[in-house]
């Protein structure tokens, strides 16, 4: 039985440019080029562990143009005579 995988990995590519100022920040500050992605990502990340996947809540009145109502249907009485 192997053992149970903890991680996962991502992979991404850098173009020279973003290596070399990755390189450097990290030598300024003393982290490793690991360390700053994962604190940098944790702030887009933590709050999100409990979140449901699926389709987003949509607003009640959002694109109410496409929802059958009364309201939008009712004639415009400009044109009747009196």
């Amino acid at each position: 039985m192997s053992p149970r995988k903890r991680f996962n990995t991502y992979r991404f590519k850098l173009s020279k440019k973003q290596s070399q100022s990755l390189q450097n920040y990290c030598k300024i500050h003393g982290l490793s080029p690991n360390k700053l992605i994962k604190d940098v990502l944790k702030t887009y990340t933590e709050e999100y562990t409990d979140e449901k996947v699926g389709k987003k809540y949509r607003e009640k009145q959002q694109l109410s143009l496409f929802y059958e109502r009364d309201a939008d249907y009712e004639q415009l009485n400009i044109f009747l005579e009196d």
